[in-house]
């Protein structure tokens, strides 16, 4: 099982300072990336240093398993949690050495490094403009509003316990806090003020965090692992509707299993990897349409301009995983390749 994504990671720092390098210095076995392409951040193992950025070319449908590696001559870091893309750059979360590394997507060139500071573990991303991020901060029980330009933290804004997923709707930031898998709530921040303004009880064990294209925030809950023995104790995971407007708790769609994501189209149809196979979502009235593939899938990813759902395999969190490929509309398999350890974050480059 991932160390990135469901155990506790330790007090550790590594501070890396940031690296510029021309574009002559580009390895001669690195292609230049096409305009249109998928990342998979591959977490690796928990205090192994071995997180990996994997990169499918969507013209030339080559994959490179480690381009920041293969590009920058030096390694990512300590479990690569997410990564946000903006304004050209990417902006990969790498937990466990408590920092951001920022690569330009035209070259994968490595341009900066925000170090967020020792035992921050920082998690996952939500952008408030071209310069401003925030960050939710696992084993600081804050969330960190970073200076994108300048490389900086300029301001902690505590939260409830472990927070990890984090998305912004009607002026307001919303903040998963998992309680390191015994937590219930969601705290709402006001972006007017940076300060939380209320908190929710969601369900047991809030990770994710997405907006739908109605505008609804949905909050997946995990559901609680109990005894290890009797996993028919354990509480299923369901997805917590909020509606952003009034911050009003409308509806609780059980899922059954265990999930930690949701990919949503652009049309509304919500997928959620669980423990039970992807679970399929009417996101615009809040219900389960169905199972669209059988299986335990690790993350998943959907590319707007063909609908094709990515979905990765972490296999036995020892070998390196396999992204699976296949048509919304049929459930067809497309393609397949394989990437790094433990594939936790699909994003498209568009």
């Amino acid at each position: 099982m991932s160390m990135g994504r469901f155990t506790i990671v330790g007090l550790c720092c590594a501070l890396l300072g940031g690296c510029v390098q021309d574009p002559s210095s580009l390895a001669p076995n690195v292609s230049t990336p096409s305009a249109k392409g998928v990342y998979i951040l591959n977490e690796g193992n928990f205090g192994r240093g071995n997180s990996t950025l994997s990169y499918y070319d969507l013209e030339s449908f080559k994959v490179e398993k480690d381009v920041f590696f293969s590009v920058n001559n030096k390694a990512l870091g300590d479990v690569g949690n997410s990564m946000l893309l903006h304004g050209g750059f990417g902006y990969i979360v790498v937990n466990n050495s408590h920092k951001i590394e920022i690569i330009e997507l035209a070259t994968h060139r490595n341009v900066g490094t925000i170090n967020v500071g020792a035992g921050k573990s920082p998690r996952q991303m939500a952008l408030l403009n071209d310069t401003t991020a925030l960050v939710t901060a696992l084993y600081d029980a804050s969330v960190l509003k970073v200076d994108l330009k300048n490389r900086t933290v300029l301001q902690r804004i505590p939260v409830g316990a472990n927070p990890e997923g984090i998305a912004i709707a009607a002026g307001k930031a919303f903040v998963a806090n998992s309680g390191l898998g015994r937590g219930q709530t969601v705290s709402i921040i006001n972006l007017a003020s940076f300060s939380v303004a209320r908190t929710l009880v969601v369900g047991d064990n809030p990770v994710g965090v997405q907006v739908t294209p109605s505008g609804f925030v949905y909050i997946v809950c995990v559901g609680f692992y109990n005894d290890p023995g009797n996993p028919n104790d354990d509480t299923p995971a369901r997805i917590a509707v909020i509606n952003p407007t009034n911050d009003a708790l409308v509806d609780s769609v059980v899922l059954g299993g265990h999930g930690y994501e949701i990919a949503v189209s652009a049309e509304g149809k919500g997928y959620v990897p669980t423990t039970l196979g992807v679970v399929t979502i009417d996101t615009r009235i809040h219900r389960v349409t169905g199972i669209f593939k059988q299986g335990e899938f690790y993350s998943i990813g959907i590319e707007e301009a063909s609908g094709d759902i990515y979905l990765a395999d972490a296999k036995n969190y020892i070998q390196p995983g396999t992204v699976f490929v296949y048509a919304s509309a049929t459930g067809g398999l497309r393609t397949q390749f394989d990437v790094g350890l433990i594939p936790g974050t699909i994003v498209f480059k568009r």
